[in-house]
C-alpha cells in the first residue's frame, strides 16, 4: 500500500452517469490483486467550477490493471463521485492502494463470475485472472449495465436484466443455478447488491460450491482505523471484521446474512 499521485490519462462516460477513469499508477498496477480497491481523494485538483469538496476519500474497486495503468468504474451518487466525474486528462489524483484482501483464484475449477449492477466494477480484473470463466452480469436495465463489451472476449457471457431490455428477463441467479446443477466443481466470484450476494451464498450451500463475495460498504479511512465498516461473521474467533481491512472479499458461508 502506498499513497501516490496518479495522472488521469482518460475519463469517459460509458453510460449516463457512469464513468471510467484510466490513470497512471505504476505501483498499484504492479501490486494490485483482483478484488482489491483504492481510496481516492475526490476534491484534490477539482474542476475549476468546483470549490471545496468532500474531506473523506472514496473507495473504488480496481476495475483493471495493465502495464503502468489502472482503471476505476463508478456511478455518480453524491458530491464525491460528482467531483471525480469532472476530472480531465492530465489532472492529478491523490490515491492510496492497493487496499484490502482480494479474491483467492482457484485453478482447476470452473470460474463463475457474478456481478450485479455496479458490482461488476472489480470483476473485470478478476475475470482476467481466470481461464475460460462463465460470466454472469445483471442489472435493472440495459442503461445500468456498463462495459459488457470488455467481458465478451474473456469467457462465455450471460446477461440478465430485471426489465428484459438486455439478455434474459430475470435475476442472474436463475441462469447461474442452471449451471450449478450440471457443474458443482466451480467457484463463484461475486460482487453486487446485498440481496444478490445472499442469494448466491444460499446457492453455494445448496450445491456445495464455494462462493467468494466482495462486500460493498461505506468506508471512511479504508485501512481499518475508523472501524466504520464492520461485517458480522459466524464461527469465528471475532464476531466482527472490517470490510476494508479484512475484506472486501469474504467466503460467503462465513458471513451472517
Amino acid at each position: 500500500m502506498k499513497q501516490i499521485k496518479a495522472e488521469v490519462i482518460n475519463i469517459s462516460e460509458v453510460k449516463p452517469g457512469i464513468f471510467n477513469i484510466l490513470m497512471k499508477a505504476p505501483y498499484i498496477a504492479k501490486n494490485a490483486k483482483a478484488g482489491q480497491f483504492v481510496e481516492v481523494l475526490c476534491n484534490n485538483g477539482a474542476a475549476k467550477n468546483c470549490t471545496g469538496g468532500p474531506l473523506l476519500r472514496r473507495p473504488f474497486g480496481v476495475h483493471n490493471a495493465k502495464g503502468e495503468n489502472i482503471e476505476i468504474l463508478f456511478k455518480v451518487l453524491g458530491k464525491g463521485t460528482e467531483y471525480l466525474s469532472q476530472k480531465k486528462a492530465g489532472d492529478i489524483l491523490d490515491v492510496i492502494g492497493p487496499l484490502g484482501n482480494g479474491f483467492d483464484i482457484k485453478e482447476g475449477r470452473l470460474a463463475v463470475i457474478a456481478g450485479g449492477g455496479m458490482g461488476i466494477a472489480p470483476l473485470l480484473f478478476a475475470a482476467k485472472q481466470t481461464k475460460n470463466p462463465l460470466i454472469f452480469l445483471g442489472a435493472r436495465n440495459e442503461a445500468e449495465l456498463p462495459c459488457k463489451e470488455k467481458f465478451e472476449n474473456l469467457g462465455k457471457l450471460i446477461l440478465t436484466t430485471d426489465d428484459g431490455s438486455l439478455g434474459e428477463k430475470c435475476f442472474l441467479n436463475i441462469p447461474l443455478e442452471r449451471v450449478l446443477k450440471e457443474n458443482k466443481n466451480a467457484v463463484i466470484y461475486a460482487c453486487g447488491p446485498h440481496p444478490m450476494l445472499k442469494c448466491l451464498a444460499d446457492l453455494g450451500v445448496k450445491y456445495g460450491v464455494e462462493v467468494q463475495v466482495s462486500l460493498e460498504e461505506k468506508m471512511a479511512c479504508g485501512i481499518g482505523v475508523c472501524q466504520g465498516c464492520p461485517v458480522e461473521l459466524k464461527n469465528k474467533d471475532t464476531k466482527y471484521k472490517l470490510v476494508c481491512k479484512d475484506g472486501p472479499v469474504f467466503n460467503a458461508e462465513d458471513v451472517v446474512w
